[in-house]
């Protein structure tokens, strides 16, 4: 494979996630996508062939003496991250003995922050000026040399209205009943972009992502990452109430991308307050959380993988308990959007050399939250290889053992939805010590219990459990996870009446 610079290469197909390496034609385009966006043209320059930018692009402001400099040189941009206030100029100068255009992420269409865009190339000794008016993290590129990139961080003072208060208003919505739909016309929904925003429009984003979850079974793909897409379109669509339409089938993905798109659109200057609205209308405490788990991924995409910033985000959040809900979706999308480069950006917050990085790099409070997510990357790393993993999270940190094992029996669980007997036999015959494969277990449980319709098969793996620390902390598991889901008494009491002899007493006990 061609390297070019130090640009993060390609992933290969034993590296990508789940949905993607068993979309082999999915993986063929992003590796396309990706070496474009390297600028594999083996030149250094301009090229006859180098796509245009959508817009003509903007001409330059007159340079202040007190603005601060981006120079281009021969070995890319310096300094290549800029603290700046919001409405500050900046001014890039041609340092290099190239040609050089400057421009806004995503290469080649700039639609991030399409303003940022020089139009043109500009000679050595050049320049362009460009005022920051939208506080963010802009990341910008040589748009004839992509490889070359760097990121401007504008904060403080906004000389723009910031934007109004959120409203959830879906009293003059409404949508046509879905119709049921044939093996082919799921799997066309599924990889249809131009028909997903269809369905939308026409039956609304709950029946949309029922039959998106549904499509994921039929094409045989773990249906997240679609839904992901779905999210996005939705808030392009309905704006705020989004949050209100959407449901939670395939692991809340829908809210996850939703909240991407809604930061794209508005930035954090609101960020208490958005969550707040978009967040505080969940009648269920477990999908309240997932809400939250949400604003972590958007958060991450916002400040273009910057794990960093997206945590210190998270910080300004009300409650420990909602912060520690944003911090699992920074790393979730560290580990699976970060990889993808569905975002245009790869994350730098990952290692091929050591399968405990980030985690093993951050302060204390960030060490659990990040290897909840973290066994996915090393399955990527150890191609699937599952006993390793296992060994690897024995390894972790003490303080987070528990999670990379929580992480372990998810991971078990979606190589195993549908055959709980397959998953508890996964977590036994896979980890040695006798805790951790409870944690595993646990892990692999709630993974399968994400709405009320979903208890049947976690109780049933509960049951399947012949050890009695294993069947006590399946129970135990389930039961917490019921609690979250079933928002009266009377629900919760018909799921507890389905456990086995002994446990329902504990289910129905009070707090």
């Amino acid at each position: 494979m061609i390297q070019c610079g130090n640009v993060p290469k390609p992933i290969s197909a034993n590296a990508m996630p789940t949905i993607l390496r068993r979309r082999p034609v999915l993986y063929l385009l992003l590796t396309v996508l990706a070496a474009l966006a390297a600028g594999c043209s083996g030149q250094t320059g301009e090229s006859p062939d180098t796509p245009k930018a959508s817009g003509p692009g903007a001409p330059s402001e007159t340079p202040l003496p007190e603005s601060p400099v981006v120079e281009f040189t021969d070995d890319g941009f310096q300094p290549q991250r800029l603290e700046i206030y919001a409405g500050q100029q900046v001014v890039f100068v041609n340092r290099s003995d190239s040609n050089f255009w400057p421009a806004s992420n995503i290469h080649p269409t700039h639609d991030i922050l399409p303003e940022l865009d020089a139009g043109r190339l500009l000679e050595s000794g050049e320049s362009w000026a460009f005022t920051f008016h939208k506080p963010g993290f802009w990341r910008y590129h040589n748009h004839v040399n992509p490889q070359h990139g760097g990121l401007v961080v504008a904060s403080g003072a906004v000389l723009e209205p910031g934007p109004p208060s959120l409203e959830v208003d879906t009293s003059q919505l409404e949508f046509e009943k879905a119709p049921d739909l044939t093996p082919k016309a799921l799997g066309d929904l599924f990889n249809n972009d131009v028909l997903l925003r269809q369905y939308l429009e026409s039956y609304g984003p709950a029946e949309t992502m029922r039959l998106v979850a549904e499509a994921g079974q039929v094409v045989g793909e773990l249906c997240h990452e679609r839904a992901h897409e779905t999210g996005r379109m939705t808030y392009e669509l309905f704006g705020a109430a989004a949050f209100a339409l959407s449901s939670h089938e395939c692991e809340a993905g829908a809210f996850h991308g939703a909240t991407e798109a809604m930061f794209k659109s508005r930035g954090t200057a609101n960020l208490e307050e958005d969550v707040r609205t978009i967040c505080g209308g969940a009648g269920v405490f477990f999908y309240r959380l997932q809400c939250i788990h949400g604003v972590g991924h958007g958060l991450m995409a916002w400040t273009s993988y910057e794990l960093y910033d997206a945590l210190d985000l998270c910080d300004r959040l009300d409650s420990d308990r909602d912060q520690r809900a944003c911090y699992s979706g920074v790393f979730m999308e560290n580990v699976v959007g970060g990889l993808s480069g569905t975002m245009g950006h790869f994350t730098e917050y990952l290692s091929d050399d050591d399968p405990h990085y980030p985690c093993n790099a951050l302060t204390r409070r960030y060490v659990g939250p990040c290897y909840l997510y973290h066994s996915t990357r090393m399955l990527m790393l150890f191609d699937y290889d599952y006993r390793r993993v296992a060994k690897e999270c024995a390894n972790a940190h003490p303080d987070a053992t528990y999670d990379c094992f929580e992480s372990y029996g998810r991971d078990v669980a979606a190589e195993t939805l549908g055959d709980p007997k397959r998953g508890l036999s996964m977590c036994q015959d896979t980890v040695a010590d006798p805790t951790h494969k409870v944690w595993c277990i646990q892990g692999s449980v709630q993974a399968r219990f994400w709405e009320p319709e979903k208890a049947d098969e976690a109780i049933e793996m509960c049951s399947m459990a012949a050890v009695a620390e294993q069947k006590n902390g399946c129970y135990w598991m389930i039961i917490t996870r019921a609690r979250e889901l079933f928002p009266d008494r009377a629900a919760l009491e018909d799921f507890c009446a389905r456990l086995e002899a002994g446990y329902e007493a504990w289910c129905t006990r009070d707090e």
